[in-house]
């Protein structure tokens, strides 16, 4: 069509713009509905939900929720668990040990490791009914850490010195100013071994171990799966397969039942998600390397830590 004017044009650019605008807003609700939609086709049926725990364990408050949701999901008859973590915070392993613990009681569990599950992590492991691992997977480095710098002589550098007054000669000790007495030596150790005790108590129980493995377990070194599966830290080699057949041969969880990974709600906004899935799909990375990220996230555990922390 031919207009011999603007005004003649003008009605068609006007309806143009709006028939674009209407695709432009349809095709991001599209989109919308695709990577926000939380509701799972299968979840309104009974099924078998894999949770996964991931990561440097630092706060357990969001994974006690998700946990105690599944709980109480009716739907929901039987849970795995995925593991990929070196550990964390000792309180939030023993947090979520113990959720475990209660949720098994009403509902069968299951730990699945997968490249890594160690010291925290594998703590949570013996919240389940029963732990599988791959024959590679590193798991074990039972036991706790206390750590802290001494900065005193780097500040002596730049003519910086510290002094402090204190109501007690172990307040606030060991501190980062100078070096460790015998007497905070000493009380110091004692509170990581209390902490180790109560380790390796659970760990005793959970898995029934004779003297000569735990004798080989108590010094805190790693293990293969295979290794692991020797000294009975874990139950079975094997995956998400592996663990289904067990549910259904000791659990009487029907075969038919399908696993349901658990979403976890993302709570970043509608462009950020969209970039996320986009550069998910095409597999590109994030500009700030896993490594980066994981070694500000170990500077800030506070308290007492059961971690493998391995080589980045």
């Amino acid at each position: 069509m031919i207009y011999k004017n603007k005004k003649d044009f003008k009605p068609y650019r006007k309806s143009l713009f709006i028939w674009r605008t209407f695709s432009v807003i349809t095709l991001f609700s599209i989109i919308y509905i695709i990577f926000n939609n939380s509701e799972n086709t299968f979840s309104s049926k009974p099924h078998i939900a894999k949770y996964n725990i991931t990561g440097l364990l630092i706060d357990a408050e969001d994974i006690i929720d998700d946990l105690e949701k599944l709980e109480f999901d009716e739907n929901v008859k039987a849970i795995i668990i995925s593991i990929e973590s070196p550990g964390g915070t000792t309180v939030s392993a023993e947090e979520i040990y113990l959720k475990l613990r209660s949720i098994s009681i009403t509902k069968p569990t299951i730990t699945i490791m997968k490249n890594m599950a160690t010291s925290g992590a594998y703590l949570i492991s013996l919240g389940t009914d029963q732990i599988l691992a791959r024959e590679n997977t590193i798991t074990g480095s039972v036991g706790v850490i206390f750590q802290w710098a001494r900065i005193d002589e780097g500040l002596s550098k730049i003519g910086i010195s510290m002094n402090q007054i204190k109501s007690g000669k172990l307040k606030a000790e060991p501190d980062l100013f100078g070096e460790i007495d015998e007497i905070t030596q000493r009380v110091s150790q004692e509170l990581i071994d209390d902490t180790f005790r109560w380790f390796m108590k659970i760990v005793k129980e959970r898995r029934e171990l004779k003297p000569y493995q735990i004798s080989k377990v108590s010094d805190g070194r790693v293990f293969t799966g295979r290794q692991a599966y020797n000294l009975k830290l874990i139950d079975q080699i094997g995956g998400e397969r592996e663990a289904k057949f067990w549910l259904i041969e000791n659990k009487e969880i029907d075969p038919d039942l399908m696993i349901i990974d658990y979403e976890i709600p993302n709570s970043l906004n509608f462009i950020e998600l969209s970039v996320a899935k986009i550069m998910d799909y095409f597999n590109i990375r994030s500009l700030y390397p896993d490594g980066f990220q994981k070694s500000l996230s170990l500077m800030s555990l506070d308290g007492l830590v059961s971690v493998w922390r391995y080589p980045t």
